[in-house]
């Protein structure tokens, strides 16, 4: 009797532990397709937040796009029609998608890559930059930055963003043998991306 007692006391404790949820690691909840910038906090962005702001995430930023995508904007600026085959496929799948405060107002804003291709039914691609502004949590596309295409002689790559500029790489283009690769900054300015110095080319 004594012996039963001990065994049904140990049977319950380890079905209690083998029960128990295992902890996610970091790498297994946070997306590695998305790089976002910490926003320092100030009374104005303490005060917007309290006003349950939705959070601006890659999710976030699909659905953006695919909305914009569907807009006379996006068609004028790219010279794109959803309804005709002749210009073209989108491809929205190249990361990193960049999120970071561009305009100074403590929201975050996102920068999305795509390119389009197949236009004219040949085999030829050009590649963009979707650049969105948060407007009280909805992200609003402004315009597509050209980074380059098939033919381009140079590619722009970018990595981040800190304290409202945008920091990137160009790249050699795709045909192009030889070359090297130039750091480069851009800020946000009367809704578009403006090529900035970069402080070390500054001193």
């Amino acid at each position: 009797m004594h012996f039963n007692t001990i065994y049904f006391s140990l049977l319950s404790v380890t079905m209690t532990l083998s029960c128990k949820p295992e902890k996610k690691t970091i790498p297994e909840t946070q997306p590695h397709d998305t790089i976002k910038t910490h926003i320092s906090s100030t009374k104005e962005h303490d005060s917007l937040t309290s006003k349950k702001i939705p959070v601006i995430d890659t999710t976030a930023v699909l659905m953006a796009f695919k909305k914009a995508s569907q807009t006379e904007q996006f068609g004028k600026d790219l010279y794109f029609n959803l309804n005709d085959e002749l210009s073209g496929s989108i491809f929205d799948s190249e990361r990193p998608i960049l999120i970071g405060d561009l305009n100074g107002d403590h929201l975050e804003d996102a920068i999305m890559p795509f390119s389009i291709e197949g236009r004219d039914g040949g085999n030829n691609w050009d590649a963009h930059y979707a650049v969105f502004i948060n407007k009280d949590g909805q992200l609003k596309y402004q315009y597509s930055f050209d980074r380059g295409a098939d033919l381009a002689e140079t590619q722009t790559f970018f990595k981040s963003i800190k304290d409202g500029v945008v920091e990137g790489m160009i790249e050699p283009g795709f045909h192009v043998q030889e070359g090297e690769s130039i750091p480069v900054n851009y800020i946000y300015k009367n809704n578009r991306l403006v090529e900035v110095t970069p402080p070390s080319k500054a001193q």
